[in-house]
């Protein structure tokens, strides 16, 4: 095979179609730390603010760089220019990036309307 099905769309996903993503590390918090052990671990580029479950992030595809939402829409979408290299930006190469979810079925912003239905009595055994 010369691809992998993609999960949606399903369109083959070949390797070239693959972008590398930089996501710009933390401080370390204590010299020595492990970065698993720091809660935030990642920062926006440009404005060095935490990257958490709840930031909305966009991918700039000719560099790789991760920024924040707001950061593209206040620095970057007027002039179409990547603040780190200096390089031009068509609408193609920004990439909104999908959250993951948290795991708990309730989850904001996953994109579905989560419906609980009672169809019974359950009981429980000690």
């Amino acid at each position: 095979s010369s691809g992998i099905n993609a999960e949606y769309g399903g369109k083959v996903l070949r390797l070239k179609d693959l972008i590398p993503v930089k996501f710009t590390p933390m401080p370390q918090e204590a010299p020595g730390t492990s970065t698993i052990c720091q809660e935030v671990r990642y920062m926006c580029a440009v404005t060095h603010d935490a990257l958490t479950n709840g930031s909305t992030c966009v991918l700039l595809r000719p560099s790789g760089n991760v920024i924040t939402l707001d950061c593209y829409e206040t620095l970057v979408r007027g002039e179409m220019v990547d603040p780190v290299t200096g390089d031009k930006l068509r609408e193609k190469d920004v990439i909104v990036l999908k959250r993951g979810s948290t795991g708990y079925a309730g989850a904001k912003n996953t994109g579905e309307d989560l419906v609980a239905k009672k169809k019974g009595a359950v009981l429980m055994a000690n």
